[in-house]
């Protein structure tokens, strides 16, 4: 057979005018009934000089065999191409004008000998009739599953490339082979073809059951094609992995698949198709869902997925999104726009926290962790989470996608925040799976939220994927200015975006502290309409350990002056035990004299039993005389277990005299199990003329820990202090140091202290040292 270029030549040189092509001449002598479609028979080259392609059109009945029996037809799958059908093929003794690609493919297909019967939709289809295009589109899951075999047509081997490459694929499979630089680029030129991001392909070699791929004159096996490719896959760019993954995925299942049964479905849903294929290509936009409908689930059955080029795209567009997400919500889309918005209700599930895409698990499935909400906690969808297996070509799920449940959908679809609004990266999640727990209940209306989606299918020619990073920066009536929302509807649906954010961030915070990828990317990609809420602030400052600091920074940096800093959030940070003061140094950089200090603030940074000095010295610092030191905080600084004594001091410092200590302020200090002793001693001693009440005395007893020093220190401040009944019975009932602290009052009373029948009592109750305290008590009785 001549190369390619010497054919080309004599076309040229043998052409002869052809009378113009009338579909109607072929197509009406063919007329279709139900299950059936056109064949072609390819006539043999029996002269080596022929270079007209001769073919005899002929109708052929699909269910003319058993069920699941294989026919002997081929069916091609190639690529259109974009240039005009330029070239010429007799077809029934007629010119019929094809594009330059298939004319390729049928010279090489054409045998010298043997007629072969193939099916070719640009010849088998009457592209001019669109009724008849929508009766067929049904009949292509049939038409590619029953055929004896799919040829795909990836060319020719333009520039040395195509032919060397399959060569070098069939080698890396069968053989392992190192593959060489030179057979690695002409393999890279090859796998970037249109053919590999063609949307039609992907019906045609899914539901195939034999494969054989062609590049030029040479052929492989398609399940060679794929072990070669996978040989060599860690050479494969990144860009390549969504495109040739997926595609090969299906031509390896090939093989295995059962024989075909005539009306079967595919395995994934609409919505699971699109997902993983929308980005392909197609030359009319309708084709992103028609193409796809030999593969789904839905079924032909569906009304919003009956074939129908006479709509608009932006109508099938809207009926195959409804159909997807469900008759609860609402879809609009526009004619000048490739994007739908989908508003309804949802349940927020939780957040992906970790995308697992390096095979971990060994089961070549990309594994993310889901970390559930309270909401689906509550409704039974696990204590913290759970696991989630994708298709290895999954790459787009990323940290920081939310999983929410649409209501009236069939599964839940996988979002991500764009600004003010929520754009779908997954329609469908996996189906259910061991690490997914059952959901116990359904949810109430006090669990829904207000939602509002984007959803893309990009154009049919486009390279790009169907989610633009440049969205993530947009709001959605940039995205789609046509689109119109109620301003309470708006406002419902941002509260409610604002409530997942709280729920996120809370939950996450007490999980670990830090900022997670997850975390960042819900501040960073946050609509300045969307509010941040108190309870939010409130739990990032209070954070005791991880990273609230870089938290507040972000935020700092996203909403500047907008970022409500309450009294309430001041006080959270003031209580915060190891990290308030850092946190409240940087409130003062950002707000500076604005900050609001209360006293209710300095209570909280006075009992803060870490921090607490250096909280309430850069309060002091910042305010000076203007900070309130009420009789509250004085409190608060004498409980203070670890570093009360040091915050007194600090308050006598700045205060002196004017500091309000109050018998209830002794007592507290006197009762404080830690540091009472030397809280006790800055109060008295800064205070000589302060007066020791009874109750001051009964706290000192009755303190477990330091009650012995403290008495001993009031009654060398005070000889003459007053032992009441109410004292005693606190030492009695003293579980820690209780004994010494009886010592210690008969030693200074001896007979004259007050042993009551309700002294005796809390004597006898004391688990630890009753039994002592009782001998003193007796010794003391009868002496």
């Amino acid at each position: 057979m001549p190369n390619f270029t010497e054919w080309k030549a004599r076309i040229r040189r043998q052409a002869k005018p052809h009378p113009k092509f009338q579909p109607h001449d072929v197509y009406s002598a063919t007329p279709l009934t139900p299950n059936t479609t056109r064949v072609i028979r390819l006539l043999p080259q029996r002269e080596p000089t022929t270079t007209q392609i001769k073919c005899e059109l002929f109708t052929y009945n699909l269910s003319g065999k058993q069920s699941g029996e294989r026919h002997l037809y081929e069916a091609v799958s190639y690529v259109w191409g974009t240039g005009p059908r330029c070239h010429s093929i007799t077809l029934n003794n007629c010119a019929f004008p094809v594009t330059e690609n298939l004319h390729a493919a049928l010279w090489h297909l054409r045998d010298r000998q043997l007629e072969r019967v193939l099916w070719v939709d640009a010849v088998c289809i009457n592209q001019d009739d669109n009724k008849e295009k929508e009766r067929q589109i049904p009949l292509m899951r049939t038409i590619y599953a029953q055929a004896g075999r799919v040829i795909v047509w990836l060319g020719l081997p333009l520039d040395g490339h195509g032919d060397q490459a399959l060569g070098s694929i069939r080698q890396a499979g069968g053989e392992g082979l190192t593959v060489m630089e030179d057979d690695y680029t002409s393999v890279m030129v090859l796998l970037r073809r249109d053919w590999f991001r063609r949307m039609w392909i992907l019906q045609e070699v899914g539901v195939a059951r034999s494969v054989v791929v062609m590049c030029g004159s040479v052929q492989i096996d398609g399940h060679a094609f794929c072990q070669g490719l996978a040989g060599m896959d860690h050479l494969l760019p990144v860009d390549l992995h969504p495109i040739i993954h997926p595609v090969v995925q299906l031509i390896r299942g090939a093989p295995y698949r059962p024989k075909y049964q005539l009306h079967s479905r595919g395995v994934f849903s609409m919505g699971e198709l699109l997902d993983m294929y929308r980005s392909c290509r197609a030359t009319l936009q309708h084709d992103k869902i028609y193409a796809l409908l030999g593969l789904s689930l839905d079924g032909l059955d569906a009304p919003a997925l009956q074939p129908d080029y006479s709509l608009p795209w932006h109508e099938v567009f809207q009926r195959a999104t409804a159909h997807i997400f469900g008759a609860s919500c609402t879809v609009k889309t526009w004619p000048e726009s490739h994007t739908a918005v989908i508003t309804g209700k949802c349940l927020f599930l939780g957040q992906i926290t970790s995308v697992d895409q390096d095979n971990n698990h060994g089961d070549g499935q990309v594994h993310v962790w889901v970390h559930c909400t309270t909401a689906a906690q509550s409704l039974g969808y696990g204590e913290h989470g759970w696991d989630w297996a994708f298709p290895p070509f999954s790459e787009s799920v990323r940290e920081g996608d939310i999983v929410c449940h649409l209501q009236g959908a069939a599964r839940p679809s996988i979002v991500r925040l764009c600004q003010d609004h929520f754009t779908v990266i997954k329609t469908s999640a996996p189906s259910a799976s061991p690490g997914e727990p059952d959901r116990q209940s359904n949810p109430s209306e006090d669990h829904l939220s207000n939602i509002a989606l984007t959803f893309t299918i990009p154009p049919g020619s486009s390279n790009n994927s169907y989610y633009d990073e440049a969205e993530q920066s947009t709001e959605l009536l940039t995205i789609t200015p046509s689109y119109h929302e109620d301003p309470s509807t708006e406002t419902k649906r941002l509260h409610d975006t604002a409530a997942l954010l709280e729920d996120r961030f809370v939950r996450s915070l007490h999980y670990n502290g830090n900022m997670s990828p997850a975390l960042q990317h819900l501040i960073s990609q946050c609509s300045p309409k969307v509010p941040i809420s108190e309870q939010l602030l409130q739990s990032v400052v209070s954070c005791p350990t991880g990273e609230p600091i870089q938290i507040m920074q972000l935020l700092f940096q996203k909403r500047g002056d907008k970022l409500p800093i309450t009294e309430s959030i001041v006080r959270a940070a003031a209580a915060n035990s190891r990290l308030g003061y850092p946190i409240l140094q940087l409130l003062f950089q950002k707000r500076g004299e604005s900050l609001p200090v209360s006293e209710q603030v300095v209570v909280a940074a006075a009992g803060n039993t870490d921090k607490g000095c250096q909280i309430m010295s850069l309060l002091f610092e910042q305010r000076g005389w203007g900070l309130v030191i009420s009789e509250e905080a004085v409190v608060a600084a004498a409980g203070n277990y670890w570093s009360g004594h040091q915050i007194l001091r600090l308050f006598f410092e700045q205060r002196g005299d004017n500091l309000p200590i109050s018998e209830r302020v002794v007592e507290t200090a006197a009762g404080n199990t830690r540091c009472g002793y030397e809280t006790v001693k800055v109060l008295l001693q800064q205070r000589k003329s302060l007066q020791i009440s009874d109750g001051v005395v009964t706290e000192a007893a009755g303190n477990p820990r330091h009650g012995h020093d403290i008495m001993r220190f009031l009654f060398a401040r005070d000889k003459d202090l007053a032992i009441s009944e109410n004292v005693v019975k606190a030492a009695a009932e003293n579980g820690g140091n209780g004994y010494e602290i009886m010592l210690l009052l008969l030693e200074k009373r001896g007979k004259r202290l007050p042993i009551s029948d309700e002294v005796v009592k809390a004597a006898q109750a004391n688990s630890l040292y009753g039994h002592d305290i009782m001998q003193l008590l007796a010794s003391a009785q009868s002496a």
